[in-house]
């Protein structure tokens, strides 16, 4: 039976059983960050929220991409270069990007990053926002999408800036309401500002929230299909 508290959470047999595979295959998605859980007394309760997210990628056409090419592919399609892959690489993903659609695309490029959820102090969330990159709809880029600007916080960090981080923010994991999201990797391009277009798309397109999803979806489809154009002419 779920236990709920401020988020419901499952355990191993229940998430088993909503993601159709095994419990050995629960604690291996556990282990990869793909799914979150909480320690409770001598185990581990798994959140519902990130069983959904991973029961949206079920048998998902292709094999995910590796984190430098998911990041390749949509910088990309954002008209930015992708320096740290080869030349063959990048002709691979123009292929690719020649015939893709936007479910698809999210699906290849699921693992670029692993995203974990805090509470944050309201005077400490702009702090936060200077240290990392921000994506989705965070502040301005709201706009972009056409959705209402929230005060919540979303963005790339690389892993080892992480702990401190938090450290500095004092950032709590587990705790409600959700105000910052981090996307960590230890593969991020380079750069300052927030994350181009595309991945912020893409970050949206995976959200729980139904509005999120469509926009990002939505824009996503339509960078493809301006890419199709662009590729023709």
């Amino acid at each position: 039976m779920a236990i709920r508290t401020n988020r419901t959470l499952l355990t191993r047999r229940e998430a088993a059983r909503r993601l159709g595979v095994s419990e050995r295959r629960v604690s291996a998605l556990r282990a990869a960050g793909r799914l979150e859980s909480f320690s409770v007394g001598g185990g581990s309760l798994i959140t519902e929220d990130s069983v959904r997210r991973q029961a949206q990628w079920q048998g998902s056409d292709g094999r995910p991409y590796s984190p430098d090419m998911a990041f390749g592919a949509l910088y990309m399609l954002s008209g930015l270069d992708a320096p740290w892959l080869g030349r063959q690489q990048r002709y691979r993903l123009k292929g690719y990007l020649r015939r893709t659609d936007a479910e698809s695309l999210i699906r290849l490029t699921r693992q670029r990053a692993t995203m974990v959820e805090y509470w944050c102090r309201d005077s400490n969330l702009a702090k936060v926002e200077t240290l990392i990159r921000p994506s989705a709809a965070t502040g301005a880029l709201a706009d972009s999408f056409q959705l209402t600007a929230t005060d919540a916080v979303e963005g790339y960090v690389p892993a080892v800036a992480l702990d401190d981080i938090v450290r500095q923010c004092r950032l709590k994991e587990g705790v409600t309401p959700v105000r910052v999201r981090l996307r960590i990797t230890d593969n991020l391009p380079f750069g300052e500002g927030p994350m181009p277009l595309a991945v912020c798309a893409a970050d949206l397109a995976e959200s729980n929230d139904p509005r999120e999803r469509r926009a990002g979806l939505e824009t996503l489809q339509q960078m493809i299909d301006d890419h199709h154009r662009k590729e023709q002419q």
